[in-house]
Order: C-alpha cells, then structure tokens, then sequence
C-alpha cells in the first residue's frame, strides 16, 4: 500500500513540492546565515518525494547515531 501511495504522491504533489524545496535551499544557501536552513530544505526534498512509510523523528531517540535528523522507514 506505500507504493501505490508514494507513487500517487510523486505524480501529483511530490515532484513540484521537492522542486520547490530544492530550489528554496539554493536561495538559503547564497548567505552565510542561511545555510543551515537550506541544508534542511534539501532533507525535506528527499522526504517530500516519498513520504509514506518514513517518520521523522527527533536525534535523541535516535539509538548509537550522531546524526541530527533521522528518517526511519
């Protein structure tokens, strides 16, 4: 069932959301300031591709990884 709903969503909104988000973390990153934010955007780009079946959760509960946000799905 994720796939057929990953692929509805990448045909109808994924696409243009992750375009959009991309596009978002370029403008960020020109500045020194918004670098990090635009390094977010393009975590959310990989996650507005194919949402269903991932959850996004915060490092702490993450076990053993150094890592700031982790995507488990």
């Amino acid at each position: 069932m994720r796939l057929v709903g990953n692929v509805l969503w990448l045909v109808l909104a994924g696409w243009w959301l992750a375009f959009a988000h991309v596009v978002a973390g370029m403008v960020l990153c020109l500045t020194i300031i918004g670098i990090p934010l635009g390094l977010g955007s393009f975590k959310l780009a990989v996650l507005a591709l194919t949402p269903f079946g991932k959850d996004v959760v915060p490092a702490s509960q993450v076990a053993g990884r150094r890592v700031r946000v982790a995507m488990r799905g």
